[in-house]
């Protein structure tokens, strides 16, 4: 297990008042709502290959030893859809029985197209036709063990899955055991700042979106206004690591939206940082993750995901307190699924 501090009591109820969870704003503050009423989570997280039905009862005791009201979880596209279009919820149905026996709300992690950067929880199916569901090329034509976010077959394959789960709970947690589903598992890549692959430098060489080219936008990212552009005119030396932002922001985005039109539950995407206060080059963390100075990008590009969350494993105070600045913002609700020390 590792410990989860979250943001936004009551005790687990088998019977609410049939409002979903939700994520409420005022006056610059935010609550989860559950059955209506303000929720502290005090939860923690189960391992990568913790959800399995025969891994749970350590988990629930683990659970118990915490005194924790929540578990975070994953459940894993290639479990829930391991022949196209053939889904099975045994796994969602265990958690929920598991989790209303132990009063224990729950909070789902999609593992899908990414996982820590990779697409290892992706379908058998989908990896065995690796040219239709490619990875990232590297800059000089080297193999990259992370998913292209400009894949369209893979994205709405994602995003049909998704939106089965989503639909799936509607239907079977009307007692609102599942309070928020996290969507991916720190997207990104390492090993590549982006996609050099024909098709996504093609993109690339293309205009800046619309969407970014907004005066608060540029703004909040300390570039000068302008009307259009390509990424390198418009953003310089940062073009490389904003594209991939925002190719990845898009990409979970739509795969988001299909959930939240079933279904609203509360979404959100989890990070893995960089050092938020000696800005290192791209090329040394996680690239096209929802890291600190990127955020813009990502609200911009996915605005169906309610909140991004860092998940902060720094050994020094000074810099897990800049991240928490960094997203304790008026549009995203501060929320630390994963926490722990790097050493």
């Amino acid at each position: 297990m590792t410990f989860a501090f979250m943001s936004a009591g009551k005790i687990f109820s088998q019977t609410g008042d049939g409002t979903i969870p939700k994520i409420i704003e005022k006056n610059g503050r935010h609550a989860l709502l559950v059955d209506g009423q303000p929720f502290i989570m005090l939860g923690g997280q189960a391992h990568n290959s913790s959800g399995w039905p025969g891994m749970l009862p350590q988990v629930w005791f683990a659970v118990k030893t915490m005194n924790a009201n929540t578990l975070e979880v994953p459940i894993y596209w290639e479990q829930v859809e391991a022949q196209p279009g053939k889904f099975d919820f045994s796994l969602v149905d265990t958690l929920l029985k598991q989790g209303r026996e132990n009063k224990v709300h729950l909070v789902l992690l999609w593992f899908a197209t990414w996982k820590n950067g990779s697409n290892h929880y992706m379908p058998e199916w989908m990896k065995r036709e690796a040219s239709k569901y490619p990875n990232i090329t590297g800059r000089n034509g080297q193999p990259v063990d992370s998913p292209s976010p400009h894949t369209k077959a893979a994205m709405e394959a994602d995003a049909k899955a998704f939106a089965a789960v989503m639909g799936y709970l509607k239907k079977s947690d009307p007692e609102h055991t599942v309070l928020m589903v996290q969507v991916e598992n720190e997207p990104g890549s390492w090993g590549s700042v982006r996609d050099y692959s024909p098709d996504a430098q093609k993109l690339f060489e293309g205009q800046v979106p619309a969407e970014l080219l907004k005066p608060d936008v540029l703004k909040s990212l300390n570039k000068t206004v302008v009307t259009k552009g390509t990424w390198q005119e418009v953003f310089g030396d940062n073009a490389d690591e904003y594209f991939h932002a925002w190719s990845v922001a898009r990409y979970i985005g739509y795969v988001a939206a299909a959930g939240k039109a079933v279904y609203p539950l509360p979404l959100y995407v989890n990070a893995a940082l960089r050092d938020p206060i000696k800005n290192p080059p791209a090329n040394t963390y996680e690239s096209g993750g929802a890291t600190d100075n990127v955020i813009p990008i990502w609200k911009a590009a996915a605005p169906a995901i309610d909140l991004l969350a860092p998940d902060i494993y720094m050994s020094g105070s000074e810099q897990a307190l800049k991240v928490i600045v960094f997203y304790d913002r008026s549009d995203n609700p501060l929320f630390l699924p994963q926490t722990g020390s790097s050493q």
